[in-house]
């Protein structure tokens, strides 16, 4: 039997990180370094991952940088997004490299294009935020310490769902709807792309066996109708459908006056992954019945 590859994930209490541990444990050695303590087993706490010393990298074949601050609903300094979403990856990798990490795992967005509506592997980036543009930094600079003895590999998901914790909008978009108010989302027919967590981390997998390199577009690849998406989760709340349909002109004015809000709720993303399955050679599945009633689940229990 081959030995089991050494892992080390930096941000071990995050969503990835513990669905990571999750589903695969017995597969890799797991090493986590984490903020706060979780109670896995193999866990070093510190209260910044910036302080870490090479010594923690040694005999780790592959690191996976989960440590991240996401776009915030309220005002965040730029300062802050660089210090820790690109500053601190490209230390953590220079970290690593000398003491002989084979493959350098970030996890970026597909906020890097900013407002673009249908992504693919030939598009280019332009973020529009500071989360999108400090995620860019990083990447751009973690692809330039690519050699023959250290891989970067590079995810760039749309919004996570899934699993019993997931975070970020689609469980505030869960716990609004579960208030029973009419919304409306009656008739809509932007498609977006989302991803299962469970299908992420089945993307990561295959990459780390595959000693794979370069940036990989990941989802389901099973866009949806936000009416679609509506139905799926007032069906698991077991609430009413009370969706109904918005004038044109309405939708028009979202759009001038709370652009943000607009594109989340009604506009539209799909993405490419073909360049992806054809490298990594993982088929995600259609795990939206099954996300968003794990969701639901978790929001009754609170």
């Amino acid at each position: 039997m081959l030995n089991k590859q050494h892992v080390l994930i930096i941000g071990g209490s995050s969503f990835v990180a513990q669905n990571f541990i999750r589903l695969l444990q017995d597969n890799y050695v797991i090493k986590t370094v984490s903020r706060a303590t979780t109670g896995f087993d193999n866990e070093l706490v510190v209260q910044d991952f910036s302080s870490l010393s090479s010594e923690v990298f040694k005999d780790i074949d592959v690191v996976i940088n989960c440590a991240a601050i996401v776009h915030q609903q309220k005002e965040v300094e730029t300062s802050v997004y660089n210090k820790i979403n690109f500053e601190l990856a490209v230390d953590l990798a220079k970290k690593a490299k000398p003491v002989g990490v084979k493959t350098f795992i970030q996890l970026s967005t597909i906020a890097v294009y900013g407002k673009l509506t249908h992504v693919t592997e030939s598009s280019v980036e332009n973020p529009v935020n500071a989360y999108g543009k400090s995620k860019l930094f990083a990447d751009n600079s973690l692809q330039k310490m690519v050699d023959s003895s250290f891989n970067v590999i590079i995810f760039r998901p749309p919004m996570i769902y899934g699993s019993t914790n997931a975070p970020g909008n689609m469980m505030r978009l869960i716990s609004f709807i579960a208030k029973g108010l009419p919304l409306p989302f009656k008739g809509l027919q932007n498609k977006r792309d989302f991803i299962h967590i469970d299908n992420l981390i089945g993307f990561i997998d295959t990459s780390i066996k595959k000693n794979s390199s370069g940036v990989f577009l990941v989802s389901d690849n099973s866009p949806v109708f936000i009416s679609e998406l509506y139905t799926v989760i007032v069906n698991c709340l077991e609430k009413p459908n009370r969706a109904f349909k918005l004038p044109t002109i309405c939708f028009k004015v979202l759009k001038k006056i709370v652009p943000g809000i607009y594109d989340k709720l009604f506009g539209n993303l799909t993405i490419d992954i073909s360049s992806t399955l054809s490298v990594l050679d993982f088929k995600p599945v259609n795990l939206l019945q099954q996300g968003i009633k794990e969701m639901v689940e978790n929001l009754k229990t609170k």
